[in-house]
């Protein structure tokens, strides 16, 4: 009877433990439902009292709460270690190097596309018709709403999920699942074809790539922040099918499986391209990625 229960209490503790802590498929459970609770309830509660904010900064300012607040449960209650080193955002003198450094590469990424465009897409780009005020105004307000974007996304999918994914499995599986999760997240927005989500996934291990790369999450923060900043209030195209105001105008005529058609750039096969480039720069020895320093090394201690 005692042989039997001892048994039974190991297959229990098998069933919800490995190698003394949490199964992954546990953590990551219950990290979805809480950022998926969390998230309904900010977005109430930000809608509630905040009617006036507009749509572009309520939805990731909700979805940010919902991150952060899923981290800390997680991390509190179960691992017990330093939220913000479980986000990945530890506060360090090369933070807003790696920043910088993912907003200027970006930059020079969206130039990239922007001379395909002119190139292949029969594209046109028109300076929009608006005052200087008008113009910073409009860039500021876009960093902002970007800003948010960055932080959330990132948090929420390359934050606490990708860390223990790696951790307890291994870094291709974390790539892959979390860029997996990304190409969902953005699946409902307007115009997106099966190249659009094949870019974003593609945008996703591109963003994992460059979270190993540096060993933090403000590398990949940076380039999401310019990739979308660049693209949409700068350069005037569609960010993953949503168009708001932007500095410049740019209009591409040609067919739709290199423009990206409605869905914007992230649609067609240029993206590809400039993505492929981008992966390739966060590894190569002489444009600055071996500076970032490589967490493989250490990947299995966190």
């Amino acid at each position: 009877m005692e042989e039997s229960q001892s048994r039974h209490q190991q297959e229990l503790t098998s069933f919800w433990y490995s190698g003394g802590e949490f199964r992954v498929i546990w953590k990551v459970s219950i990290y979805g439902s809480v950022a998926f609770f969390s998230l309904i309830v900010s977005y109430i509660g930000i809608s509630q009292l905040f009617p006036w904010l507009p749509w572009r900064f309520g939805n990731p300012l909700a979805v940010l709460i919902a991150a952060v607040a899923a981290t800390i449960f997680c991390v509190r209650l179960i691992d017990r270690r330093s939220v913000l080193e479980m986000m990945g955002l530890q506060l360090q003198r090369r933070a807003g190097r790696l920043l910088l450094y993912g907003i200027g590469l970006t930059l020079l990424m969206l130039l990239l596309l922007l001379l395909l465009e002119l190139l292949f897409a029969d594209a046109r780009i028109f300076l929009s018709s608006v005052t200087l005020a008008h113009t910073l105004s409009l860039l500021f307000l876009g960093l902002l709403s970007f800003t948010l974007v960055g932080f959330a996304e990132e948090i929420l999918v390359r934050g606490y999920p990708f860390l223990v994914l790696r951790a307890q499995i291994n870094t291709l599986t974390a790539l892959l699942l979390t860029s997996g999760v990304f190409s969902l997240i953005h699946a409902l927005n307007p115009g997106i074809g099966w190249i659009g989500f094949l870019n974003i996934f593609l945008a996703g291990i591109w963003l994992g790539i460059a979270r190993v790369r540096s060993g933090s999450l403000w590398l990949p923060v940076g380039l999401h922040i310019g990739w979308n900043f660049f693209m949409g209030p700068v350069f005037g195209f569609p960010v993953s099918g949503i168009i708001d105001r932007s500095t410049f105008i740019t209009q591409s005529e040609g067919p739709a499986w290199i423009t990206g058609g409605t869905f914007g750039p992230e649609g067609g096969l240029l993206v590809t391209m400039v993505l492929l480039v981008g992966i390739i720069v966060l590894y190569h020895p002489r444009l600055g990625a071996s500076r970032l320093h490589d967490e493989d090394a250490v990947s299995k201690k966190t």
